[in-house]
């Protein structure tokens, strides 16, 4: 039993990075990202009892409906595959283990870490009550350190939005063009290995 939010959230996010989800180019078994994908419903069930569920093949999508049609949505995206995780680890890559003051595996970074930041922030307003003027989209797919087709796909299917987008060795790029939104993820590389600090909160 984990006490204070510090211990919960690290325990949430462990609970993610111990669940593989490495992605691979013409991936046939996609189980393990559906399992991922059932186990965030499980971890945030207030937020996705006030959303809208949109799954797909490559992600799942989220909506939070507004109040008011008329204003802009916002849009909150990540991704939920890594990539190997080769090389020396001080810690097992998999092990999402919290020592030394910080969390350890891949992912951390990039980017399970973002994707928790971007749900428990949902997750603690729907435990509020709170009601959002505008229609909030939350995003994550599974394919963004192959192909990118998770991001066409939801762009195509749920969002109703002209989808680019490229991948290099430095950048991801997703721009949604009739909304104008742009996101821009880099790439981290090692630097998980040095492990996620973890923020003090105010109940310790």
């Amino acid at each position: 039993m984990v006490t204070g939010r510090r211990e919960y959230y690290c325990e949430t996010l462990s609970r993610m990075i111990r669940k593989e989800t490495v992605s691979h180019y013409e991936e046939t078994d996609l189980s393990k990202f559906e399992e991922f994908r059932d186990m965030l419903e499980e971890l945030f069930p207030k937020l996705f009892e006030v959303c809208e569920k949109h799954r797909f093949q490559n992600g799942t999508a989220l909506l939070w409906k507004g109040d008011d049609p008329g204003r802009e949505p916002v849009l909150f995206m990540n991704h939920h595959d890594v990539v190997e995780a080769t090389g020396e680890w001080k810690y097992a890559p998999f092990s999402g283990i919290c020592a030394e003051g910080k969390l350890w595996g891949r992912g951390t970074l990039d980017d399970k870490g973002g994707l928790w930041a971007m749900l428990q922030a949902g997750e603690e307003l729907a435990e509020e009550g709170f009601s959002p003027s505008g229609d909030i989209w939350f995003i994550s797919t599974s394919t963004e350190e192959t192909t990118g087709e998770g991001a066409a796909e939801i762009a195509e299917n749920a969002l109703s939005l002209v989808v680019y987008h490229t991948n290099s060795a430095t950048e991801r790029m997703v721009i949604f063009s009739r909304r104008k939104i742009f996101c821009w993820f880099p790439e981290y590389g090692n630097s998980e290995r040095r492990g996620l600090s973890l923020l003090k909160s105010k109940d310790g």
